[in-house]
């Protein structure tokens, strides 16, 4: 049986593989918005968010996309539940083949593809904060193909899958961000 990771003892996991501060960033990010959806849509918020800052793990350690999630599930088997890996290993499922079927695996991939958009809007404020990004400004970047190139539009549109609006989820997106933006630094 194994015991349920906690939130900084994720952090402090995350710590021993993750040098990079940008990297880590992403990853509390991703887990603060799935901390947010998840309470939508009364899930396990403690889980989810768990997901979102394990998901890159080994984003330093693996030799790139081919077994990236591959040397997470080996660095996180028996540390957290098969669920967690399933989930993580799902979010690169174009080289895993591991199906994205349940809310966790879709809210995984619509998050860590919503956190770059999210970032990116910010960074073009003249303030670059978080906080100074309103929800018409993330729509509207969202549907500009040439902003932020390297968001998949696709991942994010997964959103419907769980019954949320494409403008609700996006707000729910910058809320999670917004409620850690003083540790992100933006």
């Amino acid at each position: 049986m194994v015991l349920k990771l906690e939130r900084d003892a994720a952090l402090d996991l995350v710590g021993k593989y993750v040098s990079k501060e940008n990297n880590i960033r992403h990853m509390i990010a991703v887990g603060a918005i799935m901390r947010v959806i998840a309470i939508r849509l009364n899930e396990d918020a403690g889980k989810w968010e768990l997901v979102g800052i394990l998901h890159d793990i080994d984003y330093e350690v693996c030799a790139g996309p081919a077994d990236h999630t591959i040397k997470a599930m080996e660095l996180l088997k028996g540390v957290v539940e098969d669920d967690v890996i399933e989930a993580i290993m799902a979010h690169n499922y174009e080289n895993t083949q591991v199906p994205i079927d349940s809310p966790l695996k879709i809210g995984l991939v619509a998050c860590d593809a919503v956190s770059g958009l999210v970032l990116a809007c910010s960074l073009v404020m003249p303030s670059k904060k978080i906080a100074d990004v309103k929800l018409e400004s993330l729509v509207k970047k969202f549907k500009s193909k040439d902003f932020a190139k390297g968001v998949s539009r696709e991942r994010i549109s997964r959103c419907t899958e769980l019954g949320l609006s494409l403008d609700e989820f996006l707000w729910l997106a910058l809320s999670g961000m917004n409620n850690i933006s003083v540790k992100l630094g933006f």
